[in-house]
């Protein structure tokens, strides 16, 4: 029987992003601005300008809507980064008989971790965070934290070793 599970987590804005988006808006109503001020004779083609960078700034903000998908499919996990609802990227899949290990997450856990070899897949500070680290030839090792429900535990835990299996999710 096919196991098939997935999950979706809605990233929060931190307080950078929430400062990128008003900075964003913020230049795009100083462009509109300056665009109706000095638009002359050449009205009609300012109007036109002022709603592409309207609808620009509508885009760039949009972008920091971002959404992790965790999908497990007959022992394969893979994780995919949705932005606005509207484009999907994934950022990683492997197979959940390479996971040597699964621990609550702590921050400290990552601090000497390439970043390179780092995927978040959730918020940072959810009371529910997992780090999964696994290691394939050939694809190094690959450190997860993520943030799964009962469902894709109870998925995850049919895959992986048994050693890791009967510590996990604790």
């Amino acid at each position: 029987m096919d196991t098939f599970f997935e999950q979706i987590i809605s990233i929060r804005k931190t307080g950078k992003a929430i400062a990128a988006v008003i900075g964003i808006w913020f230049l795009a109503f100083v462009l509109c601005f300056l665009l109706f001020m000095f638009s002359g004779y050449l009205a009609a083609f300012a109007f036109l300008l002022m709603a592409g960078v309207i609808f620009g700034a509508y885009k760039l903000s949009c972008r920091f809507n971002i959404e992790y998908e965790y999908i497990v499919t007959n022992g394969t996990m893979d994780i995919d980064k949705i932005i606005s609802k509207s484009s999907r990227k994934r950022v990683l899949s492997f197979e959940l008989q390479t996971v040597s290990r699964i621990d609550k997450f702590n921050p400290s856990q990552i601090a000497s971790v390439n970043p390179k070899e780092l995927t978040v897949a959730c918020n940072t500070d959810d009371p529910d965070a997992y780090l999964m680290v696994s290691s394939a030839e050939g694809k190094g090792t690959i450190y997860l934290v993520f943030a799964p429900d009962e469902r894709v535990r109870s998925a995850v835990v049919k895959f992986v070793p048994k050693f890791i299996a009967n510590s996990a999710f604790k």
